[in-house]
């Protein structure tokens, strides 16, 4: 679980980084696509962190018998 969403979260940024630098360098805008390009980034990654929070938060408040699959 802590490889994928780490793999997640810096395939976001970098896909972002790289993007913008690529944006920046086809336009010649300077670094502000770069900057734009990161911060989507890490506002993707955030949303990934906080639904993977939001999701093990409800795993962990099922019912014993719901979380093994033995639903009664």
């Amino acid at each position: 679980m802590a490889l994928n969403l780490a793999t997640s979260v810096g395939a976001a940024i970098g896909i972002g980084l790289f993007g913008g630098k690529w944006l920046d360098a086809k336009f010649d805008t300077g670094i502000l696509l770069t900057i734009i390009g990161f911060l989507l980034g890490v506002a993707t990654s955030g949303k990934m962190m906080w639904d993977k929070l939001n999701e093990e938060s409800r795993k962990s408040s099922l019912p014993e018998s719901k979380q093994n699959g033995n639903q009664k």
